[in-house]
């Protein structure tokens, strides 16, 4: 195992600070020197050559813009998945879709928008972003969904027989990286991520499955409606990652609940977003969603305006306002 050049701490190779003495260790404009399986830089494990293709396709442009400062946030979280599933072709595939970006990223930068240091969230990072990639592997068999943002879904790519018992696999490996914080933050507060994230996936998975009841029985779902639906699909689960991140960083009640209100108004903000490009929906519906959509990132901007004035709160209120972006 390495160790800390400062204080001698042996350390992961995933981390970018020292758990000890907090000296910064890795900047993710360097060489890395591990796997990385991002759509910055694919993974080079070996693939079967009829997946690579489709595999190693960028979805995100993380090399310009906003989105940049981001990638500090996902490179640990994104090395930690592929070095704990390097021999499942899987959940490699399921890493490179990109769909748990917002879990790498959120829980660090809440973590510190609270005062807290972002390699703490790094282990709620990893779990949240499993959480994620099960949800969406679940969400497309369900659907049966067959391609998204240009790739095939994955069970599409792998089968039934594969899709299903590896999303049951991941939510249990979500539970068991969560219970890492038993120590760190001692049973009361551990138990209470755990049932953060419990409730957020018992909401979303209920959600849905009144969504597809609602459509299979061709029934016209009122606003108000779609606006729950918006808030139990997704907005819930944003949340699950904003509070867990206050609670990890040692934020306050207020903080977490800012943070809570924060993640609930992005969430529910990017579903409805994706609701008004839908076509299944009628065209008076995608209008509204679109504007409540807008009103929603802007109440999110400012549930963030108590939190201290940080770089952290900065990178939330513009993270807020790339709703729009596919990072959900």
């Amino acid at each position: 195992m390495p160790s800390c050049p400062k204080c001698g701490r042996e350390i992961s190779h995933y981390h970018r600070f020292c758990p000890s003495c907090g000296i910064r260790l890795r900047d993710a404009s360097s060489d890395l020197g591990f796997l990385v399986a991002t759509s910055l830089k694919p993974t080079t494990l070996e693939i079967p050559s009829n997946l690579s293709g489709s595999v190693l396709k960028p979805t995100i442009d993380f090399t310009q813009g906003p989105l940049y400062e981001l990638v500090d946030y996902i490179r640990p979280v994104n090395a930690k998945l592929l070095e704990s599933h390097k021999d499942q072709p899987a959940v490699i595939y399921a890493i490179n879709m990109d769909d748990h970006l917002i879990g790498a990223i959120l829980p660090q930068i809440c973590c510190e928008a609270v005062g807290g240091k972002a390699y703490d969230a790094i282990d709620l990072a990893y779990a949240y972003s499993l959480g994620l990639i099960a949800g969406r592997i679940c969400d497309d068999m369900m659907d049966r969904t067959n391609e998204r943002r240009g790739k095939r879904t994955l069970w599409r790519q792998f089968g039934d027989p594969v899709a299903i018992p590896l999303g049951l696999q991941l939510v249990s490996e979500m539970f068991e990286a969560l219970s890492t914080y038993d120590l760190t933050l001692g049973r009361v507060s551990s138990e209470r991520v755990n049932r953060i994230f419990r409730l957020a996936l018992a909401e979303s998975a209920r959600a849905e499955e009144e969504e597809k009841l609602a459509t299979r029985s061709k029934a016209s779902l009122t606003f108000g409606e779609g606006i729950k639906l918006a808030q139990g699909k997704r907005g819930i689960l944003v949340a699950a990652g904003t509070t867990a991140g206050g609670i990890v960083g040692g934020g306050t009640e207020l903080e977490i609940e800012l943070l809570k209100n924060y993640g609930m108004a992005m969430g529910t903000s990017n579903q409805l977003f994706d609701d008004s490009r839908d076509p299944d929906y009628p065209q008076s519906y995608r209008e509204k969603a679109l504007a409540e959509s807008r009103d929603l990132t802007a109440e999110g901007i400012k549930s963030t305006d108590q939190l201290r004035n940080t770089e952290a709160q900065r990178k939330l209120r513009e993270l807020c306002k790339m709703s729009e972006i596919p990072l959900l």
